[in-house]
């Protein structure tokens, strides 16, 4: 028992060395990028770039996770921890995939074999969105590498089953704490798994494999833990109605879209909403409509389904068949859905030579991926990185069965038989893995110098905001922040930003409230109209376009006039101000 602990021990050590060296190269050489917005607001919100505090309040990440990421900021706020965490927890799901095969009693060109594909698969399938980042991502390879340990975890032997228990137990921790939603992804593998291992047949009886309970005790006791810890920390009025706001906010902006004024004039008259505020809320410029609340949006997400609902419901299923099956097969995840065919195929291969009673699990798999499938396109939820992470869950879960079947091959004393077409396989997977591994290395490299060099600017711009504190800078929300585009780094600023975009899923929040009122501000519009040290900002194109034609309407005595321009990263920056009484 010692020996075989030892063993593992070592195999996780040289996993985890093997990783890092991947990490350091990857960092050096092309480095890591926040992919969306999203990120980049939550790592402000934790180092305290948001109000002043680091806050383990990051909304879509779980709090307890949250506040663990805050804390690294008070120890050295100079080093972006969010995006180094989010990235490492994309690497520890490698070493964990690394592990499995390096602990196993095999000989060593096995292992090296192993090493090498597990690397060619992961660096197929990962490296883009390991140098473009986005927490969805890292939830569902968090919870990808736990379901592949989950599968290929032997019950017949004692050695390792604690390590194997402890790094499924944190990866799955992890996968909740980073997004829930993508945790409840990899529940129906987790299931099936589950019962073939809990229920074992035995002379005409069945056997219950008590043990197997201890693992799900404590990750759903875990999760227990996280879900008070969550519910304390967001308790109270404010808290209640921002959660209402965000999921109203969300119907509308991920989904339904915003209703039209023409479709349902005399609603927006009742709201006390006219064109020029609609005409706002498509621009996402939150701050510039009256009276913004959380019943307001929730009012706007009903008109908007109920506008988007006049399809009917066999248009909305047979659209959301049609999404389902595009996301399905679209190329743009040719890197997961092609070598997960591969090992589909090899698992079939196997299955009815040697193991035909293992067909059922597959197919039970396979089933409950395709039925939630279907549902997230029924539901319109099936964005890239949602259905980025459906495919990689299938792939972990198909590569763990396809791992567990050759073990029982290997073991069942005909390894003879089919060896070379076997071998032929094996050295083929390795060569074609590295060749895509090398290939998606180069496309990595290259995308991150083109999103650094596109986007890049407006976090330099932001940088630039920080050096004139006495300053406010007000750009619209869509010319701000499409996508992330800051590079993670050691030298991070946790100052304050001033900053601000028109509104985004934070507004009405009491994050929110907290940044307004340490940057002095009681209100964005009268800040706009008469704080002499305010600038609404428009990137790239001399004109205001909407913002002009709404301040201009609105208070006919005032006109938009530009005072200045600046040129930060390559992209030009209009600074304007309201002129007149």
């Amino acid at each position: 028992m010692k020996k075989r602990s030892v063993k593992t021990g070592a195999a996780l050590a040289a996993s985890v060395f093997l990783v890092f060296i991947c990490g350091i190269a990857m960092y050096q050489t092309m480095g890591f990028v926040y992919a969306i917005a999203d990120d980049v607001i939550m790592r402000d919100i934790a180092s305290g770039a948001f109000t002043g505090t680091p806050d383990g309040h990051l909304i879509f990440v779980k709090y307890a996770l949250g506040l663990v990421i805050s804390c690294m900021y008070t120890w050295n706020s100079s080093v972006d921890w969010y995006g180094f965490f989010m990235t490492g927890v994309i690497f520890l799901s490698l070493a964990a995939v690394m592990y499995r095969g390096l602990s196993r009693e095999t000989s060593l060109k096995w292992k090296a074999m192993y090493a090498g594909i597990t690397l060619g698969v992961f660096g197929c399938g990962m490296f883009f969105h390991i140098a473009q980042f986005e927490w969805t991502v890292s939830a569902a390879a968090a919870g990808a590498g736990a379901l592949y340990l989950y599968v290929t975890m032997r019950t017949d032997e004692n050695g390792g089953k604690l390590l194997d228990a402890i790094l499924i137990w944190l990866l799955l921790t992890l996968t909740y704490g980073i997004r829930d939603d993508v945790f409840l992804m990899v529940l129906p593998g987790f299931g099936i798994a589950f019962l073939w291992k809990f229920f074992r047949k035995a002379e005409g009886k069945f056997l219950f494999d008590w043990k197997q309970l201890l693992l799900p005790a404590a990750v759903f006791g875990t999760i227990a833990v996280m879900m008070l810890a969550e519910q304390q920390e967001y308790q109270g009025k404010e808290w209640e109605e921002f959660r209402t706001f965000q999921s109203a906010r969300s119907d509308i902006y991920d989904y339904y879209g915003v209703p039209v004024y023409e479709s349902n004039p005399a609603f927006f008259d009742k709201m006390g909403l006219n064109e020029a505020e609609i005409r706002n809320l498509r621009h996402y410029a939150l701050y510039l409509v009256e009276d913004m609340d959380a019943e307001l949006v929730r009012s706007l997400a009903e008109e908007g389904k109920r506008q988007s609902g006049q399809q009917g419901v066999k248009a909305k299923i047979r659209n959301g068949v049609l999404l389902a099956a595009k996301q399905a097969v679209d190329k743009e995840y040719f890197t997961v859905s092609i070598p997960f065919l591969i090992f589909l195929a090899a698992v079939l291969y196997l299955i009815f030579r040697y193991y035909r009673k293992a067909v059922w699990p597959l197919l039970l798999f396979l089933g409950a991926e395709g039925c939630l499938w279907l549902y997230l396109g029924i539901m319109g939820r099936l964005p890239e990185r949602v259905a980025f992470s459906m495919h990689l869950v299938t792939l972990a879960g198909t590569a763990g069965a396809f791992l567990h079947l050759w073990g029982k091959w290997e073991e069942s004393g005909r390894k003879g038989e089919g060896c070379k077409r076997k071998q032929v396989f094996v050295t083929a997977l390795l060569l074609c893995s590295l060749a895509a591994a090398a290939w998606q290395w180069n496309v990595s490299s290259q995308a991150n110098k083109e999103k650094l060099a596109m986007d890049g600017s407006y976090q330099q711009f932001k940088l630039s905001c920080k050096e004139q504190p006495e300053n406010l800078y007000f750009i619209e929300t869509f010319m701000a922040e499409p996508v992330g585009g800051a590079r993670v780094s050691t030298q991070y600023s946790a100052q304050i930003n001033n900053c601000l975009t028109l509104g985004d899923w934070y507004s009405t929040s009491p994050l929110d409230e907290q940044r307004m009122k340490k940057l002095g501000i009681q209100n964005v519009e009268d800040t706009i109209l008469h704080n002499p040290n305010a600038y609404l900002v428009v990137r790239d194109v001399e004109n205001p376009g909407f913002l002009k034609d709404y301040f201009e309407e609105k208070y006919p005595q005032c006109s938009l006039v530009m005072r200045r321009s600046e040129t930060v990263g390559g992209r030009t920056y209009f600074l304007y101000q309201i002129s007149g009484d």
